[in-house]
């Protein structure tokens, strides 16, 4: 017996009220891939924006870490700068310091020769305080004769070379005040030996006015001076343009110019 197949109808749904609303076409493969395609790529888009979001977060954080390190690194470098500059201003201070200290050693050196020099020239030369001379006296006569009558020394008048007063100054200190300063003549031999005895016998003079003294330069006076005014000094005196001293601890120095007594040579 031959059946006979019957067409598939269309599913149909009927409503609440039992009417049919019409048919429901089934979904196809094609359909499917496409609302699958479209919902992995709508959320591949949210992963992508996400991960987007992250990485720039990231690259912000990384650039702010670079700039903070740049800013370190600046600050140090700065640092190190101004410590080299500092370092480079102390050498540089500490070199002109010690190229100053050079300055003013070969200063002094310079001035010692010259001071040398100069006392050497002097070598014949004493200066004579207290001597009384009347209006228009020969200061040579005046020394001559002062010579002969108190120092027990026989010299003539042709052994001095030649003889004049020191201008005089006016008194500036309080307690001299209304006085005159004693006159000073410099008398300069022509014996250097006739010029050493008379000052070896200047010990006749003590208790009276006058002095002699050799004819120093004004560095060897300032030098006197200041061992004059030291309280480690018992008492000094020059000798042929050198200066000497003796301490109170009874050592005896020779003083140059510009020497501290600590530097000075210790002589017998």
């Amino acid at each position: 017996m031959n059946t006979r197949t019957s067409a598939k109808k269309p599913e149909t749904s009927t409503n609440d009220e039992g009417g049919v609303s019409g048919a429901v076409e089934p979904i196809g493969v094609d359909d499917m891939e496409n609302i699958v395609a479209k919902a992995i790529e709508a959320a591949l888009r949210v992963i992508r924006e996400e991960v987007n979001a992250k990485f720039q977060h990231l690259n912000d954080y990384i650039a702010e870490l670079e700039a903070r390190i740049e800013n370190l690194e600046g600050a140090k470098q700065a640092r190190d700068d101004n410590d080299l500059a500092e370092q480079s201003t102390a050498l540089s201070n500490q070199q002109l310091q010690l190229t100053l200290e050079a300055i003013k050693e070969e200063n002094r050196r310079t001035r010692c020769a010259a001071n040398d020099t100069e006392q050497y020239g002097r070598r014949h030369n004493l200066r004579f305080r207290g001597l009384k001379l009347k209006n228009n006296e020969n200061c040579r006569n005046v020394v001559c004769g002062f010579i002969n009558s108190n120092l027990k020394v026989t010299i003539r008048e042709e052994d001095i070379e030649v003889a004049h007063q020191l201008p005089v100054r006016p008194a500036t200190s309080p307690t001299t005040t209304g006085t005159v300063p004693e006159p000073i003549i410099i008398a300069r031999f022509r014996d250097r030996n006739i010029r050493d005895a008379v000052i070896r016998q200047r010990k006749e003079l003590k208790g009276t006015r006058c002095t002699i003294v050799e004819d120093l330069t004004s560095l060897n006076v300032e030098v006197m001076n200041r061992l004059r005014n030291s309280d480690q000094v018992d008492k000094c005196w020059s000798w042929n343009g050198h200066i000497y001293a003796l301490l109170k601890n009874k050592k005896k120095i020779r003083v140059r110019p510009y020497q501290t007594i600590p530097e000075c040579e210790v002589v017998q």
